[in-house]
């Protein structure tokens, strides 16, 4: 039986141990959480909150007799493992008695993390517990990545939520590569604690200089403040973009807050019927076929195109988003405009020209009306490209329509890139002209004459180019194949 307990509870016994002199020594993931006496098995006690005769620890010894230093205290222990301190008590049984004297906090034991043994001192006392986040991906490229957020997804088969708090405001994480930690800035996207199953939290944590094909690296997870300070925050956890939609409104919402600047977008549709659905992660924008969405900053149609809400005006950046089949759909994602930025000004753009950058989920059969298999990508270019069905870029038999893809598309002032789940399908030398994003059409027809049925997901916008090595890693962290969690562990007991 595992028992439960809060975090409050446990950092008002720590409080108590300490007030009454005592250093007893608890290795993280070594002590037995109880609540009462059956929780410790045959012969163990429930004492304070921990089972008194349950200790295990590392190696092997036996032992029987008086240790001398400071202090007094009394105890017994049950197990293997080997020890040292000071003071004076009794111990039965083979292994490490706990008493009460002084001794040397210990980091907890090394962690089995992406095939590395993982150690690090504790960060910071405000929090008792914490778990390791490994980054790994064998197979990226060798290169560093600066300032890209990472999708830490944690379910209650992973960490018992009872360790939470209800909000989710007791997290932090935290870098310790370097000689001193260093807090990380995240955000808290979803956390759902539900009694029995359900539980659910997804985090965004942005990591300086990742490069999880090398390095193996690690970040660490702490949990379990009774007071803590809100520190989730879209913006700075998605500051690498110039915008960011989840997509996480209620189903019948008309308004779609854009992560990034926390923008009221506007959408619209025909008959009004754009939706949200269940999502690879969390909910994520519903197409039917016939209705589409625009996203603005204004909530008037008349005024549409007329600011720069995203605050893109370059011949650089990048857009990338999920999209997969809506649920319960037998034939799968369809064939459609996926998303479309039109400029807005004069000269408008008359749809799918040379005033528009557009990403389309095309089709490599029947003249482009067969199955939903590949992706188009066009943009403004030097010298203007003719109002005419074509792609700047494009690639065939990328697309996985019974499933959720990761497609980015990149380009500079000399070249235009297009992945799929992090993977280079296109690479062209084109000239690219400046376009300012007014607004961002998603799902419409124009000449394809077919509106997109699907669901889309996670959509980011940049006025920054990607290099194969953030197009991987943001791939694969999104479809949720980046991080693999440690076991949780407990505060030592401080001298």
């Amino acid at each position: 039986m595992r028992a439960r307990f809060a975090p409050q509870s446990l950092l008002a016994l720590l409080a108590l141990l300490i007030a009454e002199g005592g250093c007893t020594l608890f290795i993280g993931g070594s002590q037995r959480i109880c609540d009462v006496d059956d929780d410790c098995g045959d012969g163990g006690a429930c004492r304070g909150g921990f089972c008194d005769g349950s200790a295990v620890g590392e190696g092997e010894g036996e032992g029987e007799g008086e240790g001398e230093g400071e202090g007094e205290g009394e105890g017994e222990g049950e197990g293997e493992g080997e020890g040292e301190g000071e003071g004076e008590g009794e111990g039965e049984g083979e292994g490490e008695g706990e008493g009460e004297g002084e001794g040397e906090l210990q980091d907890p034991p090394a962690q089995l993390v992406c095939g590395a043994s993982v150690r690090a001192p504790w960060a910071d006392g405000e929090f008792p517990l914490r778990l390791p986040v490994g980054i790994c991906d064998a197979a990226a490229p060798n290169v560093v990545v600066a300032e890209a957020p990472v999708m830490v997804r944690i379910n209650g088969a992973e960490l018992d939520f009872e360790l939470l708090r209800n909000d989710g405001r007791d997290v932090a994480f935290y870098d310790q590569r370097g000689a001193t930690p260093v807090r990380l800035v995240h955000e808290r996207q979803i956390f759902n604690k539900v009694a029995g199953t359900g539980d659910e939290a997804v985090f965004w944590v942005k990591v300086p200089n990742l490069n999880p094909s090398t390095e193996r690296d690690v970040i660490w997870m702490y949990f379990g403040s009774a007071n803590p300070t809100e520190t989730s925050s879209a913006n700075l956890a998605q500051s690498t973009y110039n915008a960011v939609w989840h997509f996480d409104d209620a189903a019948t919402s008309v308004f779609l807050p854009e992560a990034r600047s926390n923008t009221n977008s506007r959408v619209l549709g025909l008959n009004d019927s754009a939706s949200t659905a269940v999502g690879v992660i969390g909910r994520a924008l519903d197409l039917n076929g016939s209705a589409f969405v625009v996203l603005d900053d204004t909530t008037d149609a008349n005024l549409i195109g007329q600011s720069n809400p995203f605050g893109i005006t370059a011949s650089q950046g990048s857009i990338s988003f999920l999209v997969g089949p809506r649920i319960g759909d037998a034939n799968g994602l369809s064939i459609g405009q996926a998303v479309f930025f039109a400029d807005g000004q004069s000269p408008l753009s008359s749809g799918f020209d040379q005033r528009s950058l557009h990403i389309t989920i095309a089709s490599s059969t029947n003249n482009g009306d067969g199955p939903a298999d590949g992706v188009g990508f066009s943009l403004p270019t030097t010298p203007a490209r003719p109002a005419a069905l074509s792609f700047v870029a494009g690639a065939a038999n990328v697309i996985d329509r019974t499933a959720f893809n990761h497609v980015l598309a990149s380009w500079s002032q000399t070249n235009v890139q297009l992945y799929v789940n992090g993977v280079l399908a296109a690479d062209v030398a084109y000239v690219a002209a400046p376009l300012t994003m007014r607004f961002i059409d998603i799902g419409t027809s124009q000449q394809l004459a077919r509106v997109l049925r699907g669901r889309m997901d996670e959509l980011r916008i940049s006025a920054t180019p990607r290099n194969a090595a953030f197009a991987r890693l943001e791939a694969r962290s999104t479809l949720d194949q980046l991080v693999q969690l440690g076991t949780t562990q407990t505060i030592p007991r401080a001298p």
